[in-house]
């Protein structure tokens, strides 16, 4: 304990300031704010043994049998470090010699090991200035914590109610466990647990302490730990309030406003490209592109009349994931013949969206004008596509010996990557458009395929040779083929770790070369390769040896499947679909060209970031390069002229908060701002997932769900993969699952071109797949008619 020679002296509680330490501290602020606290005085600069002469006066004052007394350490309960359970509370003291014997009790933990261990590891200051609240006990029917953020998810549109009954000392100590309420922005009870036969608190109550808690963190302008009780009437009393010191950034600070209130969005199609959380850097540079590819498209055709760069038009970011605006894509619909919201839906989801609804048609004729536009826009892709490959092939990204040089060379050739995902967007257009011609001529009522037209589309257009991602494949599988055979793969490949096996097969005389010339060609691919942040496998090819170890081990096993598709009888189709396919299979290389070709120029951007990162650590304006990807391009700009700690500070905070963010999960469609789904939530089903087939065939197996790479190591050889969604960086492990199933994607999305090139069952738009199966459940997966059943739930949690 300090050794400070202040008076000892009893002060109201609503008249003290910070300097009588957190507790009291909390319990003035709670008084000023009108909330209802139990009567109350601090003992200032508590003493053991040295009590001041008008304690028991005051002790009558507060009307109360019982009292509590709690420490109000000095530094206790900050907005870095809350000290919160190091020092001693006394409850139910009656009594004034039980009173002195409870501030003495509270003073001396001040000297406890368990503090000494945790100032030690939070604190600067040595010694510890203890003051004392002596407050009215109350008469508690039930009591507990609640937190105006969620201290375990991070997020801060849920508040969070813990309660048992009688007094909230079980629930402190961790003796009992509570029943648990969270609560969104809109005081709505959006997830409940109840322990006992009935919940401690009526729904009422619990909504009444969560709008009291709110109103207290919106005046303190921080998120609130605060603790509470309610008698026996049901009135709750506020006993103590201290910071949140566990939170990170804050999950939603950087989502993007929506042009209209009630926008339908999608995580469908674009969390391919980008699944899960993402950078604030790849938000703002990616997300930004593939939004300014969209207007371009949308412009080039007349359904728009400007690129708009204030507020996002065809995409949005929430809680650090991007989506698609289905209502900013219904604007093209709106602008051109022959299309409209159900259509749009059907080609970006994979299936009607109710909520979705046309916008108003722009007028007859310049529908007419702008359905030539789209034609022509269509048409000279091929063109645009070839004049694009020999731009990439001129461009660079030069090192720059300063932050602010290295800045100026990024920012100045920004404009390449919008112009690269445009290209991008046309090129896709027409494989979409190609696409959806050939389900309409298999259709026999167009635009209302059944299961079995989809699976039979998907099954000719597969049909497409010499695909980036299945020429990619075939090199990765030669390579396999002739390392299974290997003598010496088992001690120098396979029983490895992988740095150890990528060392192995880059010294190795037969496999080295071919290993770097796929890099040479390839190693600007990789797992969610538009992201800034991500290494690609010429950076890090950890990930890529770990899925190739996999399938050496498959292989020798002889669990591994070919390559290989069925010839489509040309003689048995109609003179349109003879017609469209060529140019459909030709539209799909194409697109997985520039899809290559746009890697390729993010992959250089993101050399160019991480040049800029280390320059700025080599200035000394941040600690670690990569905590450049955690702002975003305009705050760069301000931050490389003039680098502030506070601005350092806030990127870390919001590193620390992205692994909050990847935890998240979101609807697959949401009208308005996307929220994430609640803890635990689950569509049920009777046994049948529906989705859309993607590549034929019928396979019973065993399920495998993988939301990670990391989580995807375990696959054996056979099982069903189940993922949300897969990028090219997922491809190697196609070579020895048994069949897909993914929760977003489309008959072109890249999982379902890999699984019709291996001639896996496929089924993609399983929406729940990954929630409602597990590890072990056997399943049935038909390809076919896009149904996954379950057969038999594995006992393994």
């Amino acid at each position: 304990m300090g050794t400070s020679h202040t008076v000892t002296e009893i002060v109201a509680v609503d008249a003290v300031d910070g300097t009588a330490g957190g507790k009291a501290a909390g319990l003035a602020r709670l008084v000023a704010m009108g909330l209802p606290v139990p009567p109350a005085f601090v003992v200032r600069n508590a003493r053991a043994g040295q009590h001041p002469d008008d304690l028991d006066a005051h002790h009558a004052t507060l009307g109360a049998d019982r009292v509590a007394v709690r420490s109000s350490a000095a530094g206790e309960d900050g907005a870095d470090a809350s000290f919160a359970g190091q020092f001693d509370t006394v409850l139910d003291v009656t009594g004034g010699d039980a009173l002195r014997a409870a501030i003495d009790q509270c003073v001396g933990s001040a000297a406890s090991a368990r503090v000494a261990s945790y100032r030690e590891g939070h604190a600067e200051d040595a010694d510890v200035t203890m003051h004392v609240v002596v407050q009215a006990m109350v008469d508690a029917r039930a009591a507990g914590v609640v937190f105006t953020a969620d201290p375990v998810s991070g997020r801060r549109d849920l508040l969070v109610v813990d309660a048992v009954a009688g007094l909230g000392e079980a629930l402190v100590s961790g003796e009992a466990t509570p029943d648990h309420w969270e609560v969104d922005l809109g005081g709505a009870i959006v997830h409940r647990e109840v322990v006992g036969n009935a919940p401690v608190l009526s729904d009422d109550e619990v909504i009444t302490i969560a709008a009291q808690a709110r109103g207290a963190a919106a005046r303190e302008g921080h998120p609130l730990d605060l603790e509470w009780a309610v008698d026996a009437d049901g009135r709750p009393w506020w006993l103590q309030a201290r910071p949140i010191t566990t939170l990170p950034a804050p999950l939603d600070e950087l989502d993007t406003p929506l042009p209209r209130p009630d926008d339908v969005l999608t995580i469908s199609n674009i969390g391919e490209m980008m699944p899960g959380a993402v950078c604030p850097l790849t938000q703002s540079f990616t997300g930004g592109g593939i939004d300014f590819g969209l207007q371009h498209m949308q412009v080039a055709v007349g359904a728009r009349d400007r690129i708009r760069d204030d507020v996002w038009q065809v995409t949005a970011a929430s809680s650090g994931h991007l989506f698609l605006n289905l209502t900013g894509n219904v604007v093209m619909s709106a602008g051109i013949l022959g299309s409209n919201a159900k259509q749009t839906a059907q080609t970006i989801c994979g299936r009607v969206v109710p909520e979705l609804e046309d916008l108003p048609p722009m007028p007859l004729w310049r529908r007419v004008v702008n359905s030539g536009r789209l034609l022509r826009y269509l048409l000279t892709a091929p063109r645009v596509v070839d004049a694009f490959g020999e731009e990439v092939a001129g461009f660079t990204l030069d090192p720059q010996p300063s932050a602010a040089a290295m800045w100026r060379e990024i920012r100045a050739k920004a404009w390449f990557y919008d112009h690269a995902m445009a290209v991008h967007i046309q090129s896709s257009a027409l494989s979409g458009f190609c696409n959806t011609i050939v389900e309409n001529l298999v259709s026999e009522q167009r635009n209302e395929s059944t299961t079995a037209e989809q699976a039979e589309a998907a099954r000719l257009i597969a049909g497409a040779t010499d695909v980036v991602s299945a020429v990619m494949l075939e090199h990765v599988d030669r390579l396999l083929d002739d390392v299974a055979r290997d003598a010496d793969a088992e001690d120098g490949f396979l029983d490895v770790p992988p740095e150890d096996a990528i060392a192995w097969l880059r010294s190795s005389s037969a496999f080295g070369p071919r290993f770097a010339a796929f890099l040479d060609q390839f190693g600007h691919r990789g797992l969610r390769e538009l992201c800034v942040r991500d290494p690609s496998w010429g950076d890090d090819p950890t990930p890529l040896v770990q899925s190739m170890q996999a399938a050496v081990r498959a292989r020798r096993g002889g669990g591994t499947r070919e390559q290989g598709q069925a010839d489509v009888d040309w003689s048995d189709l109609s003179r349109g679909l003879q017609w469209i396919l060529p140019k459909a299979h030709a539209a799909i290389r194409r697109r997985e060209h520039t899809k290559d070709l746009l890697v390729d120029v993010a992959h250089r951007f993101q050399v160019a970031f991480r040049e800029l990162g280390t320059r700025l650590v080599a200035e000394e304006a941040l600690l670690d390069a990569d905590l450049v990807c955690f702002f975003t391009m305009t705050e760069l700009e301000a931050f490389v002229a003039a680098p502030t700690p506070a601005a350092a500070q806030q990127a870390q905070a919001r590193r620390d908060a992205l692994g909050f963010q990847n935890r998240l999960m979101f609807p697959e469609v949401a009208v308005g701002r996307p929220r994430p789904l609640p803890p635990g939530a689950l569509v049920p089903t009777d046994g049948d997932l529906l989705g859309r087939p993607a590549s034929r065939g019928v396979i019973q197996g065993d399920v495998r769900v993988a939301l990670t790479l990391d989580e995807a190591a375990g696959l054996q050889p056979g099982e069903i993969l189940v993922t949300p969604i897969t990028d090219i960086g997922w491809s190697p492990w196609f070579s020895i699952i048994g069949g897909l199933v993914t929760d977003l994607g489309s008959s072109v999305s890249h999982g379902a071109v890999v699984a019709r090139e291996y001639g896996l069952p496929c089924v993609v738009n399983a929406r729940q797949a990954t929630r409602v199966l597990r590890t072990g459940d056997r399943v049935l997966l038909d390809g076919d008619t896009g149904t996954v059943t379950i057969l038999e739930r594995t006992a393994r949690r």
